[in-house]
């Protein structure tokens, strides 16, 4: 017995309720870690649970989805949870301007992600491959010679075909990574962020969101 009747057959794909025990509901999971400047190679995300802070994970245990939870994850995101600033074009040198619009640049131009499911490997992408997308967007000015400096990944969804799904209680991890010696040739390891407040040593917080689909018990 379909408990949804009547419901227009175009719908049934996108129920809330059935009598399986299951509903699938648009969702979210998320995952916010801090890049030290001139430190940082590797950031471990979905390893800790909210407590107070429902800003930086949604998370109800470590690393796995709690029984009988379920996620299709149909995109990746990364945001960045910078500030607007202004940066002084100076002279206008060919030396990079030292500023959040580059620190993203670096970070976005040399990371990489990587996933694991159960024993299983997922990627790499690079960091420039998975935009936001979706921030406050806009032109503003800050002055004559100021330049208003914030910094995001832009661009088309990178949409995961197939999906992936992470099953109730299986372990799954996700890192960023931004390998090499700075010796190379071509710039690697940590990034040196710009400046902030005379603070020697700055950070970044770094999120990581999957769009996707919640398969959970009818409450």
């Amino acid at each position: 017995m379909d408990i949804n009747n009547p419901i227009p057959r175009e719908w049934s794909s996108y129920v809330t309720q059935t009598n399986l025990g299951l509903e699938v509901i648009p969702a979210h999971l998320y995952s916010v870690k801090a890049y030290i400047s001139t430190v940082t190679t590797k950031l471990t995300f979905f390893d800790f649970v909210a407590g107070s802070r429902d800003d930086l994970t949604n998370m109800q245990q470590p690393n796995m989805l709690p029984n009988p939870e379920s996620f299709l994850i149909q995109n990746i995101r990364i945001f960045s949870w910078g500030s607007v600033k202004s940066n002084d074009s100076g002279a206008g040198d060919a030396t990079p301007l030292v500023s959040q619009f580059n620190d993203m640049v670096q970070l976005l131009n040399r990371g990489i992600l990587k996933m694991k499911i159960g024993n299983k490997a997922y990627g790499p992408w690079p960091l420039w491959t998975l935009p936001a997308n979706s921030f406050v967007k806009g032109a503003f000015s800050t002055g004559s010679d100021l330049l208003g400096d914030y910094g995001q990944g832009d661009g088309n969804l990178y949409p995961l075909n197939p999906y992936l799904m992470i099953a109730p209680l299986q372990q799954f991890t996700v890192s960023l990574e931004w390998p090499g010696a700075a010796t190379d040739p071509i710039p690697g390891g940590p990034v040196t962020l710009s400046q902030d407040d005379g603070e020697v040593l700055e950070h970044l917080p770094i999120e990581i969101l999957f769009d996707g689909q919640m398969a959970r018990s009818i409450q």
